[in-house]
């Protein structure tokens, strides 16, 4: 009925709408800690005129941030794995270990890209001087900090967004059941 008529079961728009957000959520953690990690180019005069290199690692928020982002990665990684393993499944004899692991994964993973984005919002606020003297150096500290502060919101964002997403019926099908459910 819906896209091809090829696919006469019930809808499977949400879960594949949920792949998609669990996808740009993965993407965008990794994306994040990398352009943090990277974030080592600015050099300042310090103390008695020498010169210092600023890193990410001179921030503990900055650290958590990479850290938080790459376990929510790799969570998430997991998570596509059980979906697409049928482990979100609305089978009735299906295993219920994987589908509880999802849970608690979305869960784990929500909760680890808010801290990540909370701590590098916290960190420009408070560290705001120390950064943006790396604003009129030369190099891209300042550049990679903000890049990777939105990337973190966007993660959140879509790891919010696909917690909603699994459980709001949407009337679309993207790929059918199984390959005997339909003859087109």
């Amino acid at each position: 009925m819906y896209g091809s008529g090829c696919h006469d079961g019930e809808p499977n728009g949400s879960k594949a709408v949920t792949l998609l957000l669990r996808l740009s959520t993965l993407a965008l953690s990794l994306t994040s800690s990398v352009f943090m990690a990277t974030a080592s180019e600015c050099t300042i005069a310090g103390l008695h005129g020498a010169k210092t290199t600023v890193t990410f690692k001179d921030f503990p928020p900055f650290i958590y941030l990479v850290g938080f982002n790459i376990a929510a990665a790799i969570l998430e990684a997991a998570g596509i794995y059980l979906q697409l393993g049928k482990g979100d499944s609305d089978d009735g004899d299906a295993p219920k270990l994987p589908r509880i692991l999802l849970v608690v994964i979305d869960v784990v993973v929500q909760a680890l890209t808010n801290m990540a984005t909370g701590a590098v919002f916290s960190a420009v606020m408070a560290y705001g001087p120390q950064i943006s003297a790396c604003s009129h150096a030369a190099g891209r500290f300042c550049d990679q900090v903000h890049m990777s502060k939105l990337f973190s919101l966007a993660a959140s964002f879509s790891t919010a967004l696909a917690a909603v997403a699994k459980d709001v019926p949407l009337p679309f099908s993207v790929w059918p059941g199984s390959s005997s459910d339909h003859h087109c």
